[in-house]
Parts: structure tokens; sequence; C-alpha cells
């Protein structure tokens, strides 16, 4: 597992090492998640991408239609987990 604080270093990640998946947030530091899908789709369409946000209004936006999963943040992470077994299951 890798954790990178912003879009730029995730980004640069992405160019260095192969991820199997990817779960990102909408709201972060300098670029916003939309941004950095965005960015990864032009890298690498073969990764899966979950966004894993408390920001439930962002669903209904088509940019986020490019993530493989949409996963609202709560205590349990149950369908975050749920989410990254049927994708990697793929």
């Amino acid at each position: 597992m890798t954790t990178v604080y912003d879009a730029e270093q995730a980004l640069a990640k992405l160019s260095q090492e192969h991820f199997d998946l990817i779960i990102t947030d909408i709201r972060m530091p300098g670029r916003d998640g939309v941004e950095l899908i965005t960015e990864i789709m032009g890298l690498r369409k073969d990764v899966p991408i979950i966004i894993n946000t408390a920001y439930q209004s962002y669903r209904e936006d088509f940019m986020t239609w490019a993530a493989d999963a949409y996963v609202v943040k709560s205590s349990s992470l149950d369908e975050l987990k749920a989410k990254i077994k049927e994708l990697m299951s793929r």
C-alpha cells in the first residue's frame, strides 16, 4: 500500500510504480480528485479507481463517472472493502 498527500504526489508515484487499484478523495490539497482521475485516465486506463469521499453530492457530477466506484465515507469500512474485493476480482 502506498499513501500520498496530494494529487501531485499521486501522479509522481504512478509514473514510477505499478498499482493494481487507486483510491482517492474528491477534496485534497492542490488539484481535486476529479482532476486527478482525469490525469490518471490519460496515463493508465487499466487501473481501477475508487472515489472514497464524505461528499455524496459529487456522485451526480458526470466527471466522477470515470471512476469504477464511488463510496461515501462512513465509520464502517464494509462498503469500501467490498468494492476493493469486487474490483480486484475482475
